[in-house]
Protein backbone atom coordinates (compact mmCIF):
# COMPACT_ATOMS: atom_id res chain seq x y z
CA UNK A 1 0.00 0.00 0.00
CA UNK A 2 2.95 2.37 1.27
CA UNK A 3 4.65 1.66 -2.15
CA UNK A 4 1.18 2.52 -4.10
CA UNK A 5 0.98 5.97 -2.54
CA UNK A 6 4.24 6.54 -3.18
CA UNK A 7 3.74 5.96 -6.76
CA UNK A 8 0.77 8.28 -6.57
CA UNK A 9 2.63 10.88 -4.80
CA UNK A 10 5.55 10.91 -7.50
CA UNK A 11 3.00 11.11 -10.56
CA UNK A 12 1.03 14.17 -9.00
CA UNK A 13 4.74 16.01 -8.43
CA UNK A 14 5.42 14.93 -11.90
CA UNK A 15 1.92 16.50 -13.72
CA UNK A 16 2.23 19.64 -11.15
CA UNK A 17 6.09 20.28 -13.16
CA UNK A 18 4.58 19.34 -16.55
CA UNK A 19 1.73 21.98 -16.11
CA UNK A 20 4.12 24.54 -14.69
CA UNK A 21 6.81 24.11 -17.70
CA UNK A 22 3.75 24.62 -20.20
CA UNK A 23 2.81 27.56 -18.10
CA UNK A 24 6.18 29.17 -18.43
CA UNK A 25 6.38 28.26 -22.00
CA UNK A 26 2.99 29.84 -22.80
CA UNK A 27 3.96 32.94 -21.26
CA UNK A 28 7.21 33.18 -23.13
CA UNK A 29 5.49 32.73 -26.52
CA UNK A 30 3.00 35.58 -25.73
CA UNK A 31 5.87 37.95 -24.44
CA UNK A 32 8.00 37.09 -27.90
CA UNK A 33 4.77 37.29 -30.02
CA UNK A 34 4.12 40.49 -28.46
CA UNK A 35 7.88 42.27 -28.31
CA UNK A 36 8.57 41.34 -32.47
CA UNK A 37 5.19 42.79 -33.31
CA UNK A 38 5.37 45.75 -35.39
CA UNK A 39 2.63 48.12 -36.75
CA UNK A 40 -1.05 47.32 -36.16
CA UNK A 41 -0.04 43.61 -35.29
CA UNK A 42 -2.13 43.40 -31.48
CA UNK A 43 -4.60 45.26 -29.73
CA UNK A 44 -2.65 46.47 -26.87
CA UNK A 45 0.92 45.99 -26.34
CA UNK A 46 2.63 43.46 -23.50
CA UNK A 47 3.23 45.69 -20.29
CA UNK A 48 6.48 47.41 -20.23
CA UNK A 49 8.21 47.64 -17.02
CA UNK A 50 12.05 47.73 -18.20
CA UNK A 51 13.85 50.58 -18.49
CA UNK A 52 14.67 51.93 -21.63
CA UNK A 53 16.81 55.18 -21.52
CA UNK A 54 19.91 53.62 -22.75
CA UNK A 55 18.87 51.65 -25.75
CA UNK A 56 19.55 52.67 -29.22
CA UNK A 57 17.66 54.83 -30.83
CA UNK A 58 16.71 54.77 -34.39
CA UNK A 59 16.95 57.76 -36.56
CA UNK A 60 13.18 59.23 -36.63
CA UNK A 61 13.30 60.30 -40.05
CA UNK A 62 14.49 56.30 -41.16
CA UNK A 63 12.45 54.44 -38.76
CA UNK A 64 8.94 56.39 -40.33
CA UNK A 65 10.18 56.10 -43.81
CA UNK A 66 10.27 51.95 -42.75
CA UNK A 67 6.88 52.08 -41.02
CA UNK A 68 5.21 53.78 -43.89
CA UNK A 69 6.63 51.30 -46.53
CA UNK A 70 5.35 48.38 -43.96
CA UNK A 71 2.49 49.74 -44.13
CA UNK A 72 1.89 49.92 -47.45
CA UNK A 73 1.51 52.37 -50.74
CA UNK A 74 -2.10 53.52 -49.40
CA UNK A 75 -0.76 54.75 -45.57
CA UNK A 76 1.41 57.75 -46.74
CA UNK A 77 1.78 60.49 -44.35
CA UNK A 78 1.72 64.22 -46.17
CA UNK A 79 4.27 66.08 -44.72
CA UNK A 80 6.86 67.66 -46.43
CA UNK A 81 9.94 68.00 -44.85
CA UNK A 82 11.44 70.88 -47.30
CA UNK A 83 8.80 73.69 -45.49
CA UNK A 84 10.24 74.65 -42.09
CA UNK A 85 6.88 75.08 -40.45
CA UNK A 86 5.99 70.89 -41.14
CA UNK A 87 9.16 70.11 -40.67
CA UNK A 88 8.45 71.60 -36.64
CA UNK A 89 5.12 70.65 -36.41
CA UNK A 90 6.61 66.68 -37.32
CA UNK A 91 9.81 67.33 -34.79
CA UNK A 92 7.27 68.28 -32.25
CA UNK A 93 4.38 65.71 -32.76
CA UNK A 94 5.62 63.64 -34.91
CA UNK A 95 5.69 60.39 -32.54
CA UNK A 96 1.59 60.02 -33.67
CA UNK A 97 2.26 58.64 -36.34
CA UNK A 98 3.88 55.40 -35.52
CA UNK A 99 0.54 54.60 -33.84
CA UNK A 100 -0.58 50.74 -33.89
CA UNK A 101 -2.31 48.26 -31.65
CA UNK A 102 -5.49 48.72 -34.06
CA UNK A 103 -5.44 52.28 -34.16
CA UNK A 104 -5.28 54.33 -37.20
CA UNK A 105 -2.20 57.17 -37.58
CA UNK A 106 -2.97 60.43 -39.32
CA UNK A 107 -2.67 60.87 -42.93
CA UNK A 108 -1.18 64.19 -42.63
CA UNK A 109 1.27 66.36 -41.02
CA UNK A 110 -1.36 69.38 -40.83
CA UNK A 111 -4.85 69.24 -41.65
CA UNK A 112 -5.86 71.89 -43.67
CA UNK A 113 -9.11 72.42 -42.26
CA UNK A 114 -12.68 71.17 -40.52
CA UNK A 115 -13.49 69.19 -43.76
CA UNK A 116 -9.97 66.99 -43.83
CA UNK A 117 -10.36 66.94 -40.26
CA UNK A 118 -13.88 65.51 -39.91
CA UNK A 119 -13.74 62.97 -43.06
CA UNK A 120 -10.57 61.57 -41.11
CA UNK A 121 -12.62 61.03 -37.88
CA UNK A 122 -15.61 59.76 -39.76
CA UNK A 123 -13.35 56.68 -41.47
CA UNK A 124 -11.10 56.57 -38.15
CA UNK A 125 -14.68 55.67 -36.30
CA UNK A 126 -15.27 57.32 -32.81
CA UNK A 127 -15.65 55.96 -29.33
CA UNK A 128 -17.37 57.52 -26.58
CA UNK A 129 -17.25 57.10 -23.17
CA UNK A 130 -18.26 58.60 -19.88
CA UNK A 131 -14.95 59.37 -17.64
CA UNK A 132 -14.67 61.52 -14.71
CA UNK A 133 -17.93 63.57 -14.84
CA UNK A 134 -17.39 64.07 -19.38
CA UNK A 135 -17.82 62.15 -22.08
CA UNK A 136 -14.21 61.64 -23.77
CA UNK A 137 -13.91 60.54 -27.27
CA UNK A 138 -11.27 58.56 -29.01
CA UNK A 139 -10.60 55.68 -31.51
CA UNK A 140 -11.73 52.18 -30.20
CA UNK A 141 -8.35 50.73 -29.89
CA UNK A 142 -7.20 54.30 -28.00
CA UNK A 143 -10.19 54.11 -25.77
CA UNK A 144 -9.83 50.55 -25.08
CA UNK A 145 -6.49 50.47 -23.94
CA UNK A 146 -7.54 54.20 -21.91
CA UNK A 147 -10.11 52.18 -19.58
CA UNK A 148 -7.88 49.23 -19.22
CA UNK A 149 -5.32 51.30 -17.72
CA UNK A 150 -8.17 53.33 -15.34
CA UNK A 151 -9.11 49.95 -13.99
CA UNK A 152 -5.89 48.71 -13.45
CA UNK A 153 -5.44 52.01 -11.84
CA UNK A 154 -8.15 51.90 -9.96
CA UNK A 155 -7.52 48.57 -8.51
CA UNK A 156 -4.23 50.03 -7.04
CA UNK A 157 -6.23 52.53 -5.47
CA UNK A 158 -5.21 55.39 -8.62
CA UNK A 159 -7.53 56.84 -10.84
CA UNK A 160 -7.21 58.16 -14.28
CA UNK A 161 -9.46 61.25 -15.24
CA UNK A 162 -9.60 63.99 -17.70
CA UNK A 163 -8.18 67.51 -16.97
CA UNK A 164 -10.09 69.59 -18.69
CA UNK A 165 -13.60 67.56 -19.62
CA UNK A 166 -14.45 66.51 -23.08
CA UNK A 167 -11.80 68.24 -24.74
CA UNK A 168 -9.19 66.32 -23.02
CA UNK A 169 -9.76 64.03 -26.05
CA UNK A 170 -11.59 64.72 -29.19
CA UNK A 171 -10.97 67.91 -30.83
CA UNK A 172 -12.17 69.99 -33.80
CA UNK A 173 -10.02 72.00 -36.38
CA UNK A 174 -11.92 75.16 -35.03
CA UNK A 175 -11.14 74.15 -31.30
CA UNK A 176 -7.18 74.13 -32.52
CA UNK A 177 -7.65 77.75 -33.80
CA UNK A 178 -9.63 78.77 -30.70
CA UNK A 179 -6.36 77.43 -28.37
CA UNK A 180 -4.11 78.95 -30.67
CA UNK A 181 -5.53 82.46 -30.42
CA UNK A 182 -5.56 82.29 -26.35
CA UNK A 183 -2.04 81.92 -26.95
CA UNK A 184 -1.78 83.94 -29.80
CA UNK A 185 -3.44 87.45 -29.07
CA UNK A 186 -2.28 88.03 -25.90
CA UNK A 187 1.43 87.08 -26.25
CA UNK A 188 1.10 89.83 -29.46
CA UNK A 189 -0.61 92.34 -26.50
CA UNK A 190 2.22 91.58 -24.12
CA UNK A 191 5.28 91.85 -26.53
CA UNK A 192 3.93 94.98 -28.11
CA UNK A 193 3.83 96.54 -24.67
CA UNK A 194 7.16 95.13 -24.01
CA UNK A 195 8.76 97.11 -26.78
CA UNK A 196 9.57 93.78 -29.04
CA UNK A 197 6.58 94.51 -31.49
CA UNK A 198 5.17 97.61 -33.11
CA UNK A 199 1.41 97.52 -33.03
CA UNK A 200 1.62 97.52 -37.22
CA UNK A 201 3.87 94.33 -36.63
CA UNK A 202 1.46 92.92 -33.94
CA UNK A 203 -1.45 93.41 -36.07
CA UNK A 204 0.01 91.89 -39.54
CA UNK A 205 0.77 88.98 -37.74
CA UNK A 206 -2.54 89.14 -36.77
CA UNK A 207 -4.03 89.59 -39.81
CA UNK A 208 -2.07 86.61 -41.39
CA UNK A 209 -3.63 83.42 -42.73
CA UNK A 210 -3.34 80.65 -40.52
CA UNK A 211 -0.59 78.70 -42.36
CA UNK A 212 1.74 81.94 -42.72
CA UNK A 213 0.92 83.02 -39.15
CA UNK A 214 2.25 79.94 -37.59
CA UNK A 215 5.59 80.52 -39.40
CA UNK A 216 5.49 84.29 -38.39
CA UNK A 217 5.19 83.08 -35.07
CA UNK A 218 7.82 79.97 -35.03
CA UNK A 219 10.38 83.03 -36.60
CA UNK A 220 9.45 85.61 -34.06
CA UNK A 221 10.22 82.99 -31.40
CA UNK A 222 13.82 82.05 -32.64
CA UNK A 223 14.75 86.01 -31.17
CA UNK A 224 12.92 85.25 -28.18
CA UNK A 225 9.68 86.15 -28.42
CA UNK A 226 7.94 83.47 -27.03
CA UNK A 227 4.10 83.05 -27.59
CA UNK A 228 3.50 80.41 -24.39
CA UNK A 229 1.04 81.36 -21.70
CA UNK A 230 4.00 82.73 -19.67
CA UNK A 231 5.77 84.08 -22.76
CA UNK A 232 8.89 81.75 -21.68
CA UNK A 233 8.68 79.11 -24.43
CA UNK A 234 7.44 78.26 -27.53
CA UNK A 235 3.51 78.43 -28.19
CA UNK A 236 3.81 74.82 -29.51
CA UNK A 237 4.60 73.41 -25.95
CA UNK A 238 1.50 75.09 -24.76
CA UNK A 239 -0.41 74.23 -27.89
CA UNK A 240 -0.63 72.79 -31.44
CA UNK A 241 -0.72 74.88 -34.00
CA UNK A 242 -3.85 74.39 -35.98
CA UNK A 243 -5.07 71.39 -37.85
CA UNK A 244 -1.31 70.07 -36.22
CA UNK A 245 -2.60 68.47 -32.81
CA UNK A 246 -2.95 65.31 -32.07
CA UNK A 247 -6.14 65.79 -30.57
CA UNK A 248 -7.64 66.22 -34.00
CA UNK A 249 -6.66 62.42 -34.69
CA UNK A 250 -8.48 60.85 -31.37
CA UNK A 251 -5.27 59.35 -30.37
CA UNK A 252 -4.86 62.43 -27.29
CA UNK A 253 -6.26 62.19 -23.83
CA UNK A 254 -5.12 65.31 -21.29
CA UNK A 255 -4.95 63.06 -18.20
CA UNK A 256 -5.32 64.92 -14.37
CA UNK A 257 -3.17 63.07 -13.02
CA UNK A 258 -0.30 63.34 -14.93
CA UNK A 259 2.26 64.44 -12.26
CA UNK A 260 1.76 61.10 -10.64
CA UNK A 261 4.21 58.78 -11.64
CA UNK A 262 2.33 55.85 -10.79
CA UNK A 263 -0.47 56.78 -12.91
CA UNK A 264 2.21 57.11 -15.88
CA UNK A 265 3.60 53.80 -15.49
CA UNK A 266 -0.29 52.34 -15.53
CA UNK A 267 -0.81 54.12 -18.86
CA UNK A 268 2.11 53.49 -20.44
CA UNK A 269 2.04 49.11 -19.90
CA UNK A 270 -1.31 50.27 -21.77
CA UNK A 271 0.49 51.99 -25.16
CA UNK A 272 -0.02 55.76 -23.71
CA UNK A 273 2.99 57.73 -23.49
CA UNK A 274 3.69 61.69 -22.73
CA UNK A 275 4.97 62.70 -26.57
CA UNK A 276 5.19 66.51 -26.68
CA UNK A 277 7.69 67.94 -24.19
CA UNK A 278 6.93 70.45 -21.80
CA UNK A 279 3.15 69.64 -22.34
CA UNK A 280 2.83 67.41 -19.18
CA UNK A 281 -0.54 66.42 -19.06
CA UNK A 282 -0.75 64.79 -22.33
CA UNK A 283 -0.82 61.28 -23.82
CA UNK A 284 -0.55 59.80 -27.18
CA UNK A 285 -1.70 56.48 -27.78
CA UNK A 286 1.13 54.33 -29.54
CA UNK A 287 -0.30 51.20 -28.80
CA UNK A 288 3.26 50.12 -28.39
CA UNK A 289 5.44 48.59 -25.41
CA UNK A 290 7.59 51.05 -24.31
CA UNK A 291 10.71 48.62 -25.03
CA UNK A 292 10.04 49.21 -28.75
CA UNK A 293 9.99 52.95 -28.85
CA UNK A 294 13.66 53.71 -29.16
CA UNK A 295 12.96 51.34 -32.85
CA UNK A 296 10.81 53.70 -33.70
CA UNK A 297 13.12 56.65 -33.75
CA UNK A 298 11.60 58.14 -30.40
CA UNK A 299 14.04 58.52 -27.55
CA UNK A 300 13.33 59.19 -23.98
CA UNK A 301 14.45 62.77 -21.71
CA UNK A 302 13.82 62.78 -18.34
CA UNK A 303 13.05 66.32 -17.18
CA UNK A 304 12.09 67.97 -13.65
CA UNK A 305 8.42 67.15 -14.73
CA UNK A 306 9.63 63.38 -15.52
CA UNK A 307 9.87 61.37 -18.59
CA UNK A 308 8.89 61.98 -22.54
CA UNK A 309 9.40 60.00 -25.55
CA UNK A 310 10.26 62.29 -28.75
CA UNK A 311 11.59 62.37 -31.98
CA UNK A 312 15.03 61.75 -32.39
CA UNK A 313 15.57 64.30 -35.31
CA UNK A 314 17.79 67.24 -35.74
CA UNK A 315 16.21 70.41 -35.76
CA UNK A 316 15.67 70.81 -39.86
CA UNK A 317 17.61 74.45 -39.65
CA UNK A 318 20.99 73.09 -37.95
CA UNK A 319 20.42 69.92 -40.64
CA UNK A 320 19.87 71.34 -44.10
CA UNK A 321 20.27 67.35 -45.75
CA UNK A 322 16.76 66.38 -43.24
CA UNK A 323 15.16 69.51 -44.41
CA UNK A 324 15.40 68.04 -47.75
CA UNK A 325 13.38 64.50 -47.08
CA UNK A 326 9.37 64.61 -47.95
CA UNK A 327 7.25 62.18 -47.37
Amino acid sequence: MRAAFSRRATALVLFKVALATLLVMLVGVRALAAEGGDEGQAPNPKPSRGTTTNMKVANFDEALSTALARRGGAARVTCDGRDPVARRILNEYGAVFFAAGGATPPPVCIFGGAEEVDSFQRAAKVSAQEMGGAVIELQPAAMRALLAARAEAQVEGLDITPRDGSESARRGYADTVRLWNSRLLPALEYWRGQGRLTGEEAERVRRLPVREQVGAVLELERAGVYFSKDFSKSILYSVAAPGASQHLSLLAFDAAEYADARVRQVLARHGWFRTVRNDCPHFTYLGLPESRLPAHGLKRIDTRDGEFWVPNSVDADTTPELARKAW
